[in-house]
């Protein structure tokens, strides 16, 4: 049975992929340090508790993690562990840089001295926002990175670290750019759980600027599934590019939100009144895209929910479990950042 170390697994994609694994046959280590964003471990849904283990560890506690290394002995090596909200870096651009680039930096080091690593896969996942942003086309793997903001410049500066330690250390660590993620346990200061919190409420939710920005989306149970595949796949590459082409402006992804909610009489809002303009992040990025026909050439994985289901299957989520919905309201400040 294989045996899988998962850090950040208790983030809003690890806890799903975490989710996802428990129905597949391995082994599953949890190193989280838990943050007030993390998923209790009570509300996970695991299919099989037996082939689970959450471990509470920071993973700039360096030490710790060789040590977690040599005793748990993985075979795959999945890094979500990152700070990954925009605002709140621009907010506290430092933390961000400190825990982002210093907590994979030491995952990859533990990981380098392990005596075996040659023989561990490691995927590191990060994100489309590392390239910047592009007005027309396409983001390709081997394209410039030029990250906007301190969360993606941090996110850019753990790939860089990670491709230095496969020059330098001859490691195997694989770099999985994913467009941006959407689904159930998506924390409320996100966009889409931010607009269904709000319209659910009767309150016009915020939208930056002019609500033109354009974003490439895609639903958490499918980037989880492209994530497995990927780890399958006896392709040799270092970094690959994930994504739908399901690219919509803000202020579209809102108007459909609402328009699910109003279908199902669960807002009180007009078509009129749903929205609010507010004033703009700084560094705010046009338009994200990724070119992801290395993905689809190489690796067998078909996207299976459009915008439209996968919007729909959120909202029910969120809907429907509303003891999550009730802890994660209490940590959920409601106070505009990003703003300088």
């Amino acid at each position: 049975m294989k045996k899988i170390l998962v850090a950040g697994g208790s983030g809003f994609i690890g806890t799903n992929f975490v989710n996802f694994l428990s129905k597949k046959k391995v082994k599953i280590l949890n190193i989280d340090k838990l943050s007030r964003i993390s998923t209790p471990e009570k509300f996970k849904k695991l299919k099989n508790k037996n082939n689970y283990l959450f471990l509470k560890n920071d993973l700039k506690n360096l030490n710790q993690l060789v040590k977690i290394f040599g005793n748990f002995k993985p075979d795959v090596v999945v890094n979500f562990a990152a700070e990954s909200h925009v605002d709140r870096s621009i907010t506290d651009p430092l933390k961000f840089i400190k825990n982002n680039i210093i907590s994979s930096s030491n995952l990859f080091y533990a990981y380098s001295k392990f005596p075996i690593n040659k023989k561990i896969k490691f995927f590191h996942i990060s994100t489309d926002e590392v390239y910047g942003s592009i007005l027309k086309g396409s983001f390709k793997e081997n394209d410039c990175y030029k990250p906007s903001s301190p969360y993606s410049a941090s996110k850019a500066s753990s790939d860089l670290i990670a491709m230095s330690f496969n020059r330098t250390y001859k490691t195997h660590i694989k770099i999985l750019n994913l467009t941006n993620n959407y689904g159930p346990y998506q924390n409320l200061e996100k966009f889409i759980p931010t607009l269904v919190f709000h319209f659910l409420r009767n309150i016009p939710a915020p939208i930056y600027g002019t609500g033109k920005n354009f974003r490439e989306w895609i639903y958490v149970e499918d980037a989880c599934n492209a994530i497995w595949k990927t780890i399958l796949s006896k392709k040799k590459f270092e970094k690959i590019n994930i994504g739908t082409n399901y690219r919509f402006s803000n202020i579209d992804i809102a108007k459909r939100v609402f328009e699910i909610i109003k279908e199902k009489k669960l807002t009180k809002l007009n078509r009129d009144n749903f929205l609010k303009l507010v004033k703009d992040r700084p560094g705010h990025d046009i338009r994200y895209a990724l070119n992801t026909s290395f993905f689809k050439k190489n690796i067998k994985y078909k996207i299976q929910n459009n915008l439209n289901s996968g919007l729909k299957k959120t909202i029910n989520w969120y809907i429907e479990n509303n003891k999550w919905l009730e802890t994660t309201k209490k940590l959920y400040s409601h106070k505009r950042l990003g703003l300088i």
